[in-house]
């Protein structure tokens, strides 16, 4: 085991368990909904999944076929997600600031935290999977590296594999990371429909 890989491991999950508590704080405490950070986040993650996907099946031998699988997991999260939020998240109405000027009320959310619990876990597990059997050497687009570390700590995974190993760590890595997008977006629909319905109830 590369001790440089090691210690990079280590230092990578620590810095996730950090935003994962930062965020677990933010979602038991509550949080303003904004209907434009709400959609430019599920479009952010779902086009960073999509990248990471794509690169898999060209560093890999992954089969064609599992995108059916991959967006039958995607779905099942979605819908998951989105109908445990109904009962877990609730919403509340600030009434407007007109000190500073602030017209308009404002609506807070919280809740959902087992959601987050199985996305911060559906994230935080491919990392391990990556460090442990792939390790980090290329990026492709269109068939082209477009980024390539020289240094072996991040090349080389900490575990010796084979071909059937890294093509089965890809696919799981793949699938956690369809859960998570699952999951973003049934929470964050959830959001925004109850976002308008209080809003069409004040109107």
């Amino acid at each position: 085991m590369n001790n440089s890989a090691f210690f990079l491991f280590i230092f990578t999950f620590i810095i996730i368990i950090i935003i994962i508590i930062f965020r677990l704080r933010k979602v038991k405490k509550g949080t303003k909904v904004s209907v434009k950070k709400t959609i430019l986040f599920s479009a952010y993650f779902v086009a960073i999944a999509s990248f990471l996907v794509y690169n898999s099946f060209l560093v890999s031998a992954i089969p064609v076929g599992y995108l059916i699988s991959y967006f039958g997991v995607a779905v099942a999260a979605t819908y998951g997600s989105y109908i445990y939020s109904k009962r877990s998240l609730s919403f509340w109405r600030v009434p407007p600031n007109n000190i500073d000027g602030d017209s308009s009320s404002s609506i807070y959310s919280k809740g959902g935290l087992v959601v987050y619990l199985l996305y911060a876990s559906a994230l935080t597990i491919p990392v391990a999977i990556n460090f442990f059997f792939i390790g980090s050497e290329k990026f492709y687009f269109n068939n082209q590296t477009i980024l390539e570390n020289s240094s072996a700590a991040f090349i080389m995974p900490m575990l010796r594999t084979d071909t059937a190993t890294t093509i089965l760590a890809f696919a799981a890595t793949d699938f956690l990371l369809m859960v998570s997008v699952g999951l973003v977006i049934g929470r964050n629909a959830r959001v925004l429909r109850s976002y308008y319905q209080i809003k069409k109830r004040i109107l």
